[in-house]
């Protein structure tokens, strides 16, 4: 398995995601925060997974959890997590 690396930008990616969500429903905030750092550790064992998206940078790949979209890439051992968007956000932000 690769060592997990978030990004600054994914760290304030994530909490945009639970401040968004916490609104209407709290513990459906931390509830999806942990989804998305679970994938991140599936993509961490299984880093080929994923679309390839070249094109927005040299080795990313991206992979959905629901409505949100995690962009990583991998650098020798470490897997790291670029971004995490909603898929209705606008591209590249990268």
């Amino acid at each position: 398995m690769l060592r997990l690396r978030y990004s600054d930008a994914t760290k304030e990616d994530l909490k945009e995601i639970a401040r968004y969500i916490v609104r209407d429903k709290p513990k459906a905030a931390r509830e999806w925060a942990a989804k998305l750092r679970g994938k991140c550790q599936m993509l961490a064992k299984n880093p080929e997974v994923g679309d390839n998206l070249a094109d927005l940078g040299k080795g990313i790949r991206s992979s959905h959890v629901s409505s949100y979209i995690i962009f990583f890439r991998q650098h020798e051992e470490i897997l790291e997590i670029v971004r995490m968007r909603r898929g209705d956000l606008e591209f590249p932000f990268l």
